[in-house]
Order: structure tokens, then C-alpha cells, then sequence
């Protein structure tokens, strides 16, 4: 207890190669081995969030194309495509919690420093149910205005 462990603490930024470096066992000790997991949790948390980003942007796109089309298609492909999104931000939000706790096992939090998540974990945490719920909007309304136009079109040749 009576030792002065003096800490640095220095931010910097890392480019795009360096996200994709492998994690060490020994975080620091490059002469350990890769870990794997951690390397491969990294990597998913960095990626999944930009797969969502363009699942979301391609169902917004087909979304347009369905309205265009007046088809129910493309709708439910709108639906599908915000689920898979959902699960892209859910898997990025997991691999993140785990990939962090992998670390502290690795290495124990200092005695000054706190560690919570921030808003934008929050806002991630947010963001995968109310993709869930715009899929399942989506492919509601496309069951729902198939049927009726079934109905409409039945009564157009009656």
C-alpha cells in the first residue's frame, strides 16, 4: 500500500490499419501470443456497426423503391433487411461488453479510473430494439396491405 505506482495516461488516435492489429494474451507483451478471441472481438465491434449502417441505408433505398412500385415486395425485404441490421448492432454491442470484459480480466482497472459506458453505448443499446420494431412494422404492413389488396382485387372481378 505504501508504494506510488505513478500512471501515465496519454490518448491517441489510431488509424484504420491499427484497428485491425492482432491482441496479445499479454496486452502490450508482443512476444505472448495472439489471442483470438479478443482479436476477432475487436475486429467485429469495429465492422458490425458499418454492415448495419449499410443494411439500414439499403432497406431506406428498396423502402423508396417500394413506395415507387406500389408492390409489397420490396416491403418485406425493407423488414428483413432492418432485422438483419437490428442483429449487426446487437452483435456489435456484445462483442463490445465481451471483448471489454476479456481486458479486465487481463488487466485490472487503476484504483482512479472509473469505467462506465458512455452515450453512445446507450444509444447502440437503444437503437437494436427499435430496429427490431421497424422490422417487424415492415413486414406487418406488407402482410397487412397483401391481404387487402388480395380482398380488393377479388372484388374488382366480382
Amino acid at each position: 500500500m505504501g508504494e506510488s505506482s505513478d500512471m501515465i495516461t496519454e490518448c491517441f488516435s489510431l488509424t484504420l490499419s491499427d484497428q485491425f492489429m492482432e491482441k496479445f494474451v499479454e496486452p502490450g507483451n508482443h512476444n505472448t501470443g495472439i489471442d483470438l478471441l479478443r482479436t476477432y472481438l475487436w475486429r467485429c465491434q469495429f465492422l458490425l456497426p458499418f454492415v448495419s449502417l449499410g443494411l439500414m441505408c439499403f432497406g431506406a433505398l428498396i423502402g423508396l423503391c417500394a413506395c415507387a412500385c406500389r408492390s409489397l415486395y420490396p416491403t418485406i425485404a425493407t423488414g428483413v433487411l432492418h432485422l438483419l441490421a437490428g442483429l449487426c448492432t446487437l452483435g456489435s454491442v456484445s462483442c463490445y461488453v465481451a471483448g471489454i470484459e476479456l481486458l479486465h480480466q487481463k488487466l485490472p482497472v487503476p484504483e482512479h479510473v472509473r469505467g462506465e459506458f458512455g452515450w453512445s453505448f446507450c444509444l447502440a443499446c437503444v437503437s437494436a430494439p427499435l430496429q427490431f420494431m421497424a422490422a417487424a412494422l415492415f413486414i406487418w404492413a406488407a402482410r397487412t396491405n397483401r391481404k387487402e389488396y388480395t380482398l380488393m382485387k377479388a372484388y374488382r372481378v366480382a
